[in-house]
């Protein structure tokens, strides 16, 4: 399944503005929480208490933050994009502008499992993410997504 399939063209957001990893996560848990029908504040805690088993930055300036949320009927993932890169612990420490947050039910494991996979797989290749980073209006960023240019 490609990334375009699990991302809705509305849930592809760029130049937005974080102070920290902190702030960042609260703005992803706000913008969550009308796509899936879940408190903000539960969706936040369940993100914090992902992260504190380890950075979710993989590297390359890209973090995916994700959660298994007991409540949620389907799964949800989003593509955020900074202006300006903040600090987020990654593994390679470097600053991390590139964010797909996933939430999955529990019951959908391996399907979670398969969008984390797909999405590393996508951010090992340099020229994968300099085109996220280039791309010019959410619409643009959606197609690469799906593998078209726009």
């Amino acid at each position: 399944m490609e990334l375009a399939e699990m991302i809705e063209p509305q849930d592809v957001l760029i130049n937005h503005r974080a102070a920290s990893k902190a702030d960042l996560m609260r703005d992803l848990a706000n913008l969550a929480s009308p796509r899936t029908g879940i408190d903000a504040n539960t969706i936040l805690s369940l993100l914090i208490s992902r992260e504190r088993l380890g950075s979710t930055g993989i590297g390359s300036g890209v973090a995916i933050p994700h959660a298994n949320v007991p409540e949620l009927a389907a799964s949800f993932t989003l593509l955020l994009r900074l202006k300006q890169p903040i600090d987020f612990e990654a593994i390679d420490e470097a600053p991390v502008d590139i964010i797909f947050l996933t939430l999955s039910p529990l019951h959908k494991g391996a399907a979670h499992l398969s969008l984390l996979a797909s999405i590393a797989r996508n951010a090992r290749s340099a020229v994968w993410l300099d085109e996220v980073r280039r791309a010019p209006s959410p619409a643009a960023l959606h197609a690469l997504l799906a593998g078209n240019a726009a």
